[in-house]
């Protein structure tokens, strides 16, 4: 059974291991294997452990969990534009756990978590245009891809990445 929860400081070693690992299994060839295997851990778990220790004021995280492991987690950043809403900043599923409802569900809970804050709330994210799997995951939750740009702002190459906005988040939940 998967069970949900709010993040907390003690979860940021096991949500730094999730998201390594899911760039590893995802960004392949969009990031050089020297910043996968190498650097991404010790960057990760700093992210992530200032985030969780110093959350920003909008700042909200759900984490899944699965036999007491961390399987999944989401993290957002309400009103973070003007024009798009929350920023979906991450959202991760362990790829052993993929296609049994995860990111479907952490997904509802940052849409609730949006619509308690803002009832005509707005939510988009990134996601880099090579992640086909993920592309179709959101567009199949009715996102749609607003603009492509290349960007460096995570890994150590240029990517290009997708803006995805939800407009109604009424579908999502």
């Amino acid at each position: 059974m998967v069970t949900y929860r709010q993040a907390n400081a003690g979860d940021y070693l096991e949500i730094a291991k999730l998201h390594v690992k899911s760039w590893q299994q995802n960004y392949r060839g969009d990031f050089s294997d020297h910043f996968l295997d190498t650097e991404a851990t010790a960057e990760r778990e700093g992210v992530w452990q200032n985030r969780l220790n110093n959350p920003m004021p909008n700042q909200f995280c759900w984490v899944a969990e699965q036999e007491g492991e961390i399987c999944g987690f989401a993290c957002a950043f309400l009103e973070d534009d003007a024009e798009h809403g929350t920023l979906l900043d991450n959202l991760h599923v362990l790829g052993t756990t993929k296609g049994k409802g995860i990111g479907r569900q952490l997904m509802r809970l940052v849409a609730q978590e949006v619509l308690k804050n803002d009832p005509g709330g707005k939510l988009y994210l990134w996601v880099l245009k090579n992640n086909i799997s993920a592309m179709a995951f959101y567009e199949r939750l009715g996102g749609f891809n607003c603009e492509t740009v290349a960007g460096n702002d995570i890994g150590d190459k240029e990517v290009r990445k997708c803006r995805i906005v939800w407009n109604n988040l009424k579908k999502l939940i």
